[in-house]
């Protein structure tokens, strides 16, 4: 019987969770594996057979390891844990000098184990049939053919998760990325007078984004709505059938409520960090949604092998295709927006994943990093670019329609223009005071533009 699948499973657990080392150091034709680990608290030495014939205990590439770990590490108590994978037997077997040896077969193998590793309880995990490591096309044809097996229920399961009829947040997000800009495009003009506005102006007025209404409006909102409107309708229908894609399989693998999440954190932290990186940018539009949304999936199945993950990752690498194409047909600056939205998404998505006992290692840093990063990007230039913001007209567009159609009054903006952009003296910085003219010259503008209205 062959046990080559258990065998790669141990070796492979070893080294990636325990932290075993492999001892390279044998004959050829020798195909045990012997590990070490010099500061384990129970086995300093692991040696796994998977061939009977081969079962020595105290072989002589234990002796050459014995020799190699007392010279290099000065370890004097060495204790061998061997693991002799053998059909129908389970069988414990422990030494006076704390040696143990285990006679075990793919059945029990784990339970044996895991009263000395708890955590290799993981490998049964990963072998209960929704694992597709290893396996062969021809297993896997062979699974999805027959209606018993684990991999077609699997498969069942999957299928009924992507119906239509279980997609709620998916489809709510849909109609609202297709009837804003509806709205927008054929209704604009007589319900907030967009006819003669610019496209910056009328991505404002949808909800787009831009630092100066976030902080001398205290817009907030628009943290959550700069990815509802654009005013391209090819860049709308584009974006719609790849958000669509996307979001069933976030919804389909990480649940409602992780998909959830992610819409409500991850989309305003990107938003947050564009204005305030670019604080005279005006920006909106999906596309960012659909790097945030693809991010999120992709790091919350990074490493696993199951069905979902595979199908899914196969199924929307289309979508990081044209997150790299993209940018060279609509303009570059779309790759910052490609990258701040993925690592927005990749790190909440990431986190999202509870269950990583397979994967503690140092990877667990990076949504810790990238989010720490970000705020602390933001908190510095929000800082630093807070005086005397340059004039923007289409800012002033914007609340002007707003004004028009009764959202705002005229007394509101004037209130928020001079506490923006009139900070007292004595909280202006030195350099400022030598140079006043440039933001008195914009304060007389800001009042020609709105009297004159």
């Amino acid at each position: 019987m062959s046990f080559d699948k258990d065998k790669l499973s141990l070796v492979d657990y070893f080294l990636k969770q325990e932290k075993y080392n492999v001892y390279k150091n044998k004959p050829r034709g020798n195909n045990n594996v012997y590990l070490y680990k010099v500061d384990s608290k129970e086995f300093q030495i692991i040696k796994i057979i998977d061939d009977f014939k081969d079962y020595v205990i105290a072989d002589e590439v234990v002796k050459d390891l014995r020799t190699f770990l007392n010279k290099k590490f000065q370890r004097v108590k060495l204790s061998i844990l061997s693991i002799i994978l053998i059909e129908n037997r389970s069988q414990v077997y422990k030494e006076d000098n704390g040696d143990v040896v285990l006679f075990v077969d793919s059945h029990n193998y784990l339970d044996r184990l895991s009263n000395y590793y708890p955590k290799i309880s993981m490998l049964e995990d990963n072998n209960d049939g929704n694992s597709m490591a290893g396996m062969s096309p021809e297993e896997i044809l062979d699974g999805m053919k027959d209606p018993n097996s684990k991999l077609t229920k699997n498969l069942k399961q999957l299928s009924e998760k992507l119906s239509v009829n279980n997609l709620g947040v998916t489809w709510v997000l849909v109609a609202l990325l297709l009837i804003i800009p509806i709205v927008g495009i054929f209704f604009g003009a007589q319900i907030f007078n967009t006819k003669d506005l610019s496209e910056n102006a009328t991505s404002l007025v949808y909800g787009g984004i831009t630092r100066d209404l976030l902080i001398w409006n205290n817009q907030w909102w628009r943290l959550w709505t700069y990815i509802l409107f654009s005013s391209n309708p090819l860049l709308v229908v584009l974006n719609l059938f790849m958000i669509f894609s996307v979001a069933r399989y976030a919804e389909a693998l990480l649940g409602r409520w992780r998909l959830i999440i992610i819409l409500i954190f991850g989309v305003p932290l990107a938003g947050l960090f564009l204005a305030a990186v670019l604080p005279n940018w005006i920006f909106g539009g999906s596309t960012i949604l659909l790097a945030i949304l693809w991010g999120s999936l992709f790091s919350y199945n990074y490493g696993k092998d199951d069905l979902g993950a595979l199908i899914a990752n196969q199924r929307t690498l289309i979508i990081i295709v044209w997150l790299l194409l993209m940018p060279l047909f609509l303009g570059y600056s779309y790759y910052l927006i490609n990258l701040v939205g993925f690592f927005a998404g990749s790190a909440i998505g990431y986190c999202l994943e509870f269950n990583r006992t397979n994967r503690i290692n140092w990877t667990m840093l990076y949504p810790v990093l990238v989010v720490t990063a970000m705020i602390t990007v933001v908190a510095v230039t929000l800082a630093w670019q807070r005086y005397v913001p340059p004039y923007n007209g289409d800012v002033i567009d914007a609340l002007m329609s707003y004004w028009r159609a009764g959202l705002v009054s005229k007394g509101s903006i004037e209130d928020m223009l001079g506490s923006y952009y009139f900070y007292p003296k004595n909280h202006w910085p030195n350099f400022l005071l030598s140079n006043q003219q440039p933001m008195k010259d914009a304060i007389n503008l800001f009042g020609m533009v709105l009297w004159h209205r």
